[in-house]
């Protein structure tokens, strides 16, 4: 399809934590009338499928980007994981010892931008038109004048976007409305944590959105600037609610693992996990990652001399159902990651392997297993067909894998593990338990989260329209980073290189 000419802004709407099948249904219900005006004038996808794991830190820098993790820093994201040990960089400053980054410290997400590094283009930058770009509350700015609305509330986030093309000047030095705008969303997020996704308040902030979202397209259209631009609303992650929650803190504590120390570089472990866990273990020192034999063979500060396999003592934590770690041998290029499923009904271990080959967005994957099929591809007539031994590409498995769980999940482990920030070993209890364990403390619990492999968590809404220059258009799949390639597309742009989506026009 060729470039809409007509089109000369984009305004993409990120809401953190909102799950494709939850906003559709209230779209269903009547309850989101602009985004269904938007549905039905324009471009959607009920089956967009995020980043995994399924967290804000990488899934929302990969939508604004169109890329993934992979050997940072010469290819892919900077940032693998929410929380993540900054192993093998050269130290900064004066740092001595690899530090924890942690998104949840200011000083952390602060950060954002040095971390993605230079590899990946955000939007803004992959806009190689002169012009002026505008970030709403939206943290992956690199490129744009990141504005703090006045109100830190949704609310405000919708009247800065406004106020970007009502008010040009206020944010840029020229009077021209902002080419490209992004606007965050987080109090989605922090309400789904605290009360549910099923909560009346959570469900009437997306409500307001929608309000929000109507009020300025009728700004647009008496503006004169709905016919020239193209609005965009997707998430980062879906979500959903652990069964069980469990204190690791004291199973640490005894066996005599201590927690690492940045100042100093001393102890054992670092680890986050709410469902989803990602432990990073001492290796020769703090800089290096260790070979799966010192894993199997590691001496922490209080366990009196006595060895510890740490693939054991993952295994004995409750509810772990998969453990995965790289090889020895990965390059860049070609490598393995390991995959581990216990039976719970057998408490048996079953095997496979994931073997990569390339990168950015000509890697492809294979998916071996032994005696047992590790994630239910098996029962999936599409699914089945990609367990040939061959190897396929994201596009492939996406096509494969969308409508089930652990959807594209082979072509994405290898990606996030590729990274040498990325974890040593990380295991998943699918929901089934959640620890809120972070960094040797235990926090405030949430038995509603979004760190799973699974469809519910992993599955965002998508919506392109908000003009009649839009095409009318159901995407029964695609992936999160098309969304870049699909903006660009309508302004008649191309994507940088590092982009791993495809335009969906």
């Amino acid at each position: 399809m060729a470039h809409i000419s007509k089109i000369n802004q984009i305004i993409l709407i990120l809401l953190d934590d909102v799950r494709s099948s939850h906003l559709f249904g209230l779209i269903e219900d009547g309850k989101l009338p602009t985004m269904k005006k938007i549905m039905e004038d324009g471009i959607f996808s009920k089956n967009c499928i995020t980043s995994f794991y399924s967290v804000t830190f990488p899934c929302y820098p990969n939508v604004i980007t169109g890329a993934y993790s992979g050997y940072f820093p010469k290819e892919g994201s900077g940032i693998p994981a929410y929380h993540w040990v900054n192993r093998t960089d050269t130290p900064q400053h004066d740092d001595k010892f690899p530090f924890i980054r942690n998104y949840n410290e200011r000083k952390g997400i602060m950060n954002i931008g040095n971390d993605l590094g230079t590899t990946v283009k955000t939007i803004f930058e992959q806009d190689r038109k002169e012009g002026n770009h505008l970030s709403a509350l939206n943290i992956v700015n690199r490129g744009s004048h990141f504005a703090v609305p006045p109100q830190f509330n949704t609310e405000g986030v919708f009247k800065t976007i406004q106020e970007g093309f009502e008010n040009p000047k206020k944010f840029f030095e020229t009077n021209e409305a902002p080419r490209i705008t992004v606007g965050y969303v987080p109090a989605t997020d922090s309400l789904m944590h605290e009360k549910g996704f099923n909560h009346e308040d959570y469900i009437n902030e997306i409500i307001r959105c929608d309000e929000y979202l109507g009020k300025l397209i009728n700004y647009l259209e008496r503006a004169g600037y709905l016919d020239s631009t193209a609005i965009c609303i997707t998430s980062d992650h879906g979500n959903y609610e652990a069964k069980k929650m469990f204190d690791l803190e004291p199973y640490f504590n005894q066996i005599g693992l201590v927690q690492y120390n940045p100042k100093k570089g001393t102890g054992d472990f670092d680890c986050a996990i709410g469902s989803v866990g990602t432990f990073n273990f001492r290796g020769n020192t703090w800089h290096d990652h260790p070979t799966i034999d010192q894993l199997k063979h590691f001496q922490a500060t209080l366990s009196k001399n006595k060895e510890l396999n740490l693939f054991d003592v993952l295994w004995n934590i409750p509810g772990v159902k998969y453990l995965y770690y790289r090889d020895d041998d990965n390059t860049p290029d070609k490598g393995i990651i390991h995959l581990e499923y216990k039976d719970s009904k057998s408490n048996k271990i079953h095997h496979g392997m994931i073997e990569y080959r390339g990168h950015g967005r000509n890697q492809t994957t294979k998916y071996v297993h032994e005696s047992e099929e590790l994630f239910g591809y098996s029962q999936n007539e599409s699914a089945s067909k990609l367990l040939d031994g061959k190897f396929h590409d994201i596009d492939e498995w996406l096509a494969a894998t969308h409508h089930i769980d652990f959807p594209m999940f082979i072509d994405q482990l290898p990606r996030t593990f590729k990274n040498p920030r990325s974890c040593d070993i990380m295991i998943s209890t699918c929901g089934e338990y959640c620890f809120s364990y972070e960094h040797g403390k235990t926090m405030e619990p949430h038995v509603y989260s979004h760190d799973i492999a699974l469809k519910e968590s992993m599955t965002v809404p998508l919506l392109i329209g908000g003009n009649p220059n839009i095409p009318e258009l159901h995407v029964k799949y695609c992936k999160t980073t098309d969304i870049v390639p699909t903006l660009l597309h309508l302004l008649g742009e191309q994507p940088h290189q590092s982009v791993v989506g495809k335009s969906l026009v």
